[in-house]
């Protein structure tokens, strides 16, 4: 039962991104405590202090510690082993950068080593209500050592890890090769799991994804660091595009989407916006595949829906379809609304609707214009189609877009 307790407790912290380790004591090494942060920064770096501490540890006590960068730990002694259950670090405050650069300050870390640091904290997770993670552990003791039958210790990790006297003269030169290997593995792997993201269309996990990444320094390339910028951002845009590609999405659609990236990037001044561009990107693709993706579908239904949003003026009859893609329209309908859902006919008059409602938000044309220019060149028709399906006609669809379309305009203007 205490197994399966502690196991459970293991997969709940995990799944909130806070590490959990067995380790048997007397514990032999203590490096993985911190992701191997100390060993990063220092020249010489020898955690005995901290495993002499961790073979200390008493049984039916639960240990909540700080250590020097201000992350927290929870320790105990599983019931009659020699085994400890350690889980963390986590934060249990946002590391934002003033708060960042107060404990670099505090302990003495050059300029240089500071990405080492930030990209340290970017992995690990924040726990916002610490009485939440402190009220885990106090079920938890209650269940393997009995109703408040064990002690609680608070305990500050500074004195332990003797940081100040061991290694305040010890930090590690920025063109350290470990260093720098360190940092392109965590680059690389932001990079990874966010191009993942942007193909499953995922926009949320994308969005804190590209924001971690763009805390992360870059090795400078060349001398002209905006240059180096705008091309990294240009080799982003292709990595997505490709994405988008694997994602089944049509190259017509990945074309526009990357072009317009294109210009975005040679239009902007400096890094900081270079870095606002990444989001835009990132946010673009999501969208861009979540609409578009066709790999679920079979190659005739991935050529009609490419076809249809190709060109809405086109005649998209199933008559037409179906003689211009030579095949039977009775398979070619049935076929098509068993991948899609719906009929041929109302997939065509949802798509030009949609686009309706596009040209009436940011364009002045007249509804007619709008009509002809999405297939449906009687007005009355498109009228009463619009309305059937937005609930409103196109005059006041358009009144009530104003506002999200002078947003969308300042938007824009922000890359200008």
């Amino acid at each position: 039962m205490k197994e399966i307790l502690l196991s459970f407790v293991q997969k709940l912290l995990e799944s909130n991104r806070i590490p959990v380790h067995f380790v048997t004591i007397p514990c032999e090494d203590a490096t993985w405590l911190d992701f191997g942060l100390r060993s990063d920064i220092l020249t010489d770096y020898e955690p005995g202090h901290v495993k002499d501490y961790l073979n200390r540890l008493k049984e039916k006590t639960i240990y909540h510690l700080r250590d020097t960068f201000q992350c927290s730990y929870s320790i105990l002694r599983t019931p009659d082993s020699n085994m400890l259950m350690v889980c963390g670090p986590v934060l249990f405050e946002e590391m934002r950068p003033s708060r960042l650069n107060t404990i670099a300050a505090k302990i003495q870390l050059p300029q240089e080593l500071y990405s080492v640091l930030q990209s340290y904290y970017l992995r690990l997770a924040s726990f916002p209500v610490p009485a939440v993670y402190y009220s885990i552990f106090h079920t938890l003791g209650n269940f393997l050592f009995g109703e408040n039958q064990y002690d609680t210790v608070y305990q500050d990790l500074n004195e332990i890890d003797a940081w100040y006297e061991s290694y305040s003269r010890q930090y590690r030169s920025a063109g350290d090769s470990m260093m720098n290997i360190e940092m392109i593995e965590m680059r690389y792997d932001l990079e990874a799991h966010l191009l993942d993201a942007v193909f499953s269309g995922n926009e949320a996990k994308a969005m804190t994804l590209v924001s971690k990444l763009s805390s992360v320094a870059l090795p400078c390339r060349l001398s002209d660091e905006l240059r180096d910028y705008k091309d990294y951002t240009i080799a982003f845009n292709t990595l997505f595009r490709k994405k988008a590609e694997e994602a089944g999405v049509h190259p017509i659609h990945i074309d526009l989407c990357s072009n317009q990236h294109i210009q975005f990037i040679e239009q902007v001044a400096d890094k900081d916006q270079c870095r606002t561009v990444w989001t835009r990107i990132v946010l673009n693709y999501c969208r861009l595949i979540r609409k578009h993706t066709l790999k679920d579908y079979s190659l005739l239904t991935q050529k009609i829906i490419t076809y249809i949003n190709s060109d809405l003026t086109a005649d998209l009859s199933l008559k037409a379809m179906s003689e211009w893609l030579n095949v039977n329209a009775s398979y070619l309908s049935t076929l098509f609304k068993k991948e899609v859902g719906i009929p041929l006919t109302d997939f065509v008059n949802r798509q030009r609707i949609e686009q309706a409602k596009k040209l009436l938000v940011v364009t002045e044309l007249a509804t007619k214009t709008i009509a002809q220019q999405c297939g449906i060149p009687d007005i009355y028709y498109f009228s009463r189609l619009f309305k059937k399906r937005t609930g409103v006609t196109p005059k006041l669809y358009r009144e009530s877009a104003t506002r999200d379309h002078s947003l969308q305009q300042r938007e824009a203007e922000d890359f200008s």
